[in-house]
């Protein structure tokens, strides 16, 4: 009988080494210990779902419960706890990326739907608050399609790139719209994919610049991308916000799959999480350079050392084109803040203007500055419209604890009229409260706002401020109704807000709930072994798991 590590089993945690590879490059490859055998039953079970159905997608762990053992194991937890810290959590978004015949996919970055949302459609967290891991039941060499990635791409907006892609996904929205209105049914349906196809193909030949500049600015990162082969049983965490794709197509006859799965940093960090004595980071001669050693101190929970630079060249780089330069430039005058306020005068003069990727890169560079850019933040709070108290706001949740003194004004904006407003607002509690003493009421309100999202938001922030607002039941009653909310992510936080509180009353309703939820993947099935004759009125392809 095979034996598998049991839940309780200490993590293996990575070391100093690995880690500043992770932060660097993005990524860490690794190799479950679980035997052969598990990879392959795990592969045969995959095989009998539906990729995008009701069998497949965030139902993969009821229909292959035993999937969650290599969430179980040592190499497993010890990486996540690492990257994420000791209270990380599994976000209740997966997917099964299945390949089989399938051509190369383009290069993106995933949808940031399933957590922070991009402020402006752009600005994402490079702090490593999510991370997601890429699974493979079965060997992945080049021929199997296997998945690809840009290492360092994590950081980079690729502003050029993705305002083109914006012009051609309105595009795109303004053809769904069209189709679906002129022929009455969903544009997916064989009808609308039919008319979508032919449309798309005829812009594309009456707008051979546009796709030729669009072909030209993806060009460079298809170049930078390497595949990630790897014997069954390989898995690697990436940072969130990865650059990746399907790095060529399955030639075997073989399915291939590549299980995904995505985890959520709990708190933020106080102290190095992995192995490691947290040593200052190695100087690198790199534009990124910056960024990977100002993330390292994020990490390490430590201060930012006095470095010298040159102004004029920081301020020439932070206005340039190439995003390299310029974000490493942003972070040397954020992190520089406390000794030269002229650095933090200029990205506060550009986060104020109306240049978006301008706007965008200095944002990283106040929230590098910490709490020396808060005062500002405040200041022009004070006087902003909805869209820029929003992305004030965005900043402060990104900044954390260190912007504690905002949080007079952060529970007031739960309050705003304007619902993106109260989105951020909503969010930045989460992480700006930890470690103060806060009120559960303030999260009411937003738990019971009439935007599912301003609610998913709280429920976020609830589940992260359990410590503060410990074993009080205040919030058990928002939460346990919106345990039946039509929004998944409404439902998906709600639950960990429970489970996290840790009272009686909120264990009850966590587990009356989750009974009553439990999804058997073989209904009426009995005791069936696998391979076994499916009993009369079962479908074929449920007995197949």
């Amino acid at each position: 009988m095979t034996e598998f590590p049991l839940p309780g089993a200490p993590p293996r945690l990575l070391d100093d080494e690995a880690m500043q590879g992770f932060i660097r490059e993005g990524y860490v490859a690794l190799k479950s210990e679980l035997p052969r055998e598990f990879h392959d039953r795990m592969h045969d079970a995959l095989d009998a779902l539906d990729e995008r159905g009701p069998l497949g997608h965030n139902n993969l762990l009821p229909c292959v419960p035993e999937l969650a053992r290599l969430l179980d194991e040592p190499v497993v937890r010890g990486a996540l706890t690492s990257i994420l810290g000791p209270g990380y959590y599994l976000h209740f978004h997966r997917h099964d990326h299945f390949s089989l015949f399938n051509e190369a996919q383009p290069l993106h970055k995933d949808g940031d739907n399933h957590s922070h949302n991009a402020v402006d459609g752009l600005r994402r967290i490079h702090r490593t608050r999510f991370a997601m891991l890429f699974y493979y039941p079965q060997d992945t060499p080049p021929e199997k399609g296997p998945t690809g990635i840009v290492p360092r791409s994590q950081y980079v907006p690729r502003r050029a790139l993705e305002a083109a892609r914006y012009r051609l996904n309105e595009f795109n929205n303004r053809l769904r719209k069209e189709i679906e209105t002129e022929i009455g049914e969903s544009a997916f349906s064989p009808r609308g994919r039919e008319l979508w196809q032919e449309r798309r193909q005829r812009f594309h030949a009456e707008n051979p610049e546009t796709m030729a500049k669009l072909k030209a600015l993806d060009e460079p990162w298809e170049s930078a991308k390497i595949p990630l082969t790897g014997d069954a049983g390989t898995f690697t965490i990436v940072h969130f916000d990865m650059v990746h794709g399907r790095y060529s197509a399955n030639t075997t006859d073989l399915s291939r799959h590549m299980v995904k799965f995505l985890f959520t940093r709990d708190r933020e960090p106080v102290g190095p999480a992995w192995n490691g004595s947290g040593a200052r980071w190695p100087g690198e001669n790199d534009p990124l350079e910056p960024i990977w050693r100002a993330s390292w101190d994020w990490h390490c929970h430590t201060a930012s050392e006095r470095r010298g630079f040159e102004m004029a060249s920081a301020l020439d780089a932070l206005d340039g084109t190439n995003d390299h330069r310029a974000l490493g430039a942003a972070y040397t005058l954020g992190t520089q803040a406390k000794w030269r306020k002229d650095g933090l005068e200029a990205l506060f003069d550009r986060f104020l203007g109306d240049d978006l990727g301008r706007r965008v890169v200095a944002t990283y560079g106040i929230v590098a500055a910490g709490e020396a850019g808060v005062p500002h933040l405040l200041e022009a709070l004070h006087a902003a419209d909805a869209q820029l108290a929003a992305r004030i706001i965005d900043v402060l949740g990104d900044i954390g604890p260190p912007a504690a003194s905002a949080l007079t004004e952060l529970t007031s904006a739960t309050r705003h009229l304007d619902v993106n407003v109260r989105r951020y607002a909503a969010e930045a509690l989460g992480t700006v409260a930890q470690g103060t003493h806060f009120d559960a009421k303030i999260l009411a309100g937003p738990l019971a706002d009439e935007d599912a999202l301003v609610r998913r938001n709280a429920a976020l922030a609830t589940a992260r401020l359990t410590p503060e607002i410990g074993s009080r039941d205040d919030l058990v009653p928002a939460l346990a109704e919106n345990l039946y909310h039509w929004h998944h992510h409404v439902r998906g936080w709600s639950i960990e807000a429970l489970q996290r509180l840790g009272s009686s009353a909120a264990r009850n309703v966590a587990l009356r709930y989750l009974s009553a939820a439990r999804w058997d993947p073989m209904p009426k099935s009995g005791d069936t072994p696998t391979g076994a004759p499916a009993p009369k009125g079962v479908v074929k392809a449920v007995t197949m798991l």
